[in-house]
Formats: structure tokens, sequence, C-alpha cells
């Protein structure tokens, strides 16, 4: 599990990223679907955010990607028990676009770490690895 915390009261999100349920068991919404709205119809992945709040609910990979079909699901916002842990926070750094002091930094990562996180500004080297190896096959090198 990736954790980025983004809503009201918090700098990050949790996300679910399950790549065995990558194209087994899409994420499918169930009610009020037609308060959701995709934020930007350009990004990889293609975030579901609530029209009234802003807050977003699932993302999914639709282009040419090494997680296409692979849906981002915000467990935080589920009822449902039993998720996996976080095993690491990613994109830190993205929370100083929407105007986090930089100088402190510091204190958001070293509160990561003080409950067992890694930190990066990307995925982790797991999953850094999946998608240069994606990469490495679609230009042949593998």
């Amino acid at each position: 599990m990736h954790v980025s915390f983004c809503l009201e009261q918090a700098i990050y999100m949790i996300k679910l990223i399950d790549p065995s349920l990558l194209y087994k068991h899409p994420v499918k919404v169930t009610a009020n679907e037609d308060k959701l709205s995709i934020v930007d119809t350009s990004a990889a992945i293609q975030r579901h955010a609530c029209k009234e709040c802003g807050v977003h609910l699932y993302g999914r990979i639709e282009v040419d990607h090494a997680f296409k079909g692979l849906d981002f699901v915000h467990v935080e916002l589920s009822d449902v028990k039993g998720w996996q842990e976080p095993q690491f926070a990613g994109f830190v750094s993205s929370i100083i676009e929407q105007g986090f002091d930089p100088a402190k930094m510091g204190e958001v990562r070293d509160k990561f770490h003080s409950v067992g996180l890694d930190t990066f500004d990307a995925l982790n080297p797991t999953l850094m690895d999946l998608l240069a190896a994606f990469t490495a096959r679609k230009n042949g090198k593998l």
C-alpha cells in the first residue's frame, strides 16, 4: 500500500495500490457516481473526485502504462476492515505544490519515519523497477 494524504484536515491520504486487482476486480462506484468527475483527463491517473467537496475517491490508469488498469483506492474512506497497513509514503514533496512550507518537510518525513514508513518522492523501489521494466520491454530492451 502507498500512503499519501490529501483530505481537508490532513496533509496526505492513504491509497491502496493492489496489482492483484488488475483487470480482475476494477473499482465499481455503487452510489452517487454522478457526483464524481475526473480531475484531469490528460493525466495518466484518472482521479475521480467529488464535484462538491473535491475529495479524491479513486484513480484509474487507462493509458499505455506499466500499471494500466490499476485502480488507486482511498481506503481511509472505506468502511471495510482488513486493508493492508501502509508500506511507504510516496510523492512526499508534492505537498509543497499545495502550499505546504518547504522548510517543514523534514518534520513531515520525520513523522512518517516515526511510524515506520519510508518516504519517497516517487514510488518505492519495487514499483519503480516495475515501471522501468515496462519501459524496457516496450522499447525492446528486455
